[in-house]
């Protein structure tokens, strides 16, 4: 499974299934919704000058249409969210909130980063 399929694994059910790469595809975004997006990806290990492992690490944005008064109170999905990436394999670095007063809406990032798997390297097509 590679790293895209992970996050949705992990994390679509809280979001009925509205959730992307790098941005939300829809016209008029629904009330809640998920996107995430590649940060870096960097060889993680070394063994005789030859990159061994390589790590990605990766930006999943939350976001919830508010009344436009106030933050969502997101500590629930905050923990949730978390919790999923940590059983899905990956070691969380932060987590930033943020309220966009215009749009009403509370975004948080979350930075992670996932050993990449050998099996997601391999072609199943041929």
């Amino acid at each position: 499974m590679n790293v895209n399929q992970k996050i949705e694994t992990a994390l679509s059910d809280l979001v009925e299934n509205n959730i992307w790469p790098l941005s939300c595809p829809l016209e008029e975004p629904p009330d809640e919704w998920i996107v995430y997006n590649p940060e870096l990806e960097a060889p993680g290990d070394f063994g005789d000058n030859e990159d061994l492992e390589w790590v990605h690490y990766m930006q999943v944005h939350w976001f919830q249409k508010g009344d436009g008064k106030r933050a969502a109170n997101c500590v629930r999905v905050r923990k949730t969210i978390r919790t999923r990436l940590k059983e899905a394999g990956f070691s969380l670095s932060d987590i930033v909130t943020l309220f966009e007063k215009d749009t009403g809406i509370t975004h948080l990032v979350f930075s992670c980063n996932i050993v990449e798997d050998e099996e997601a390297l391999v072609d199943d097509s041929s």
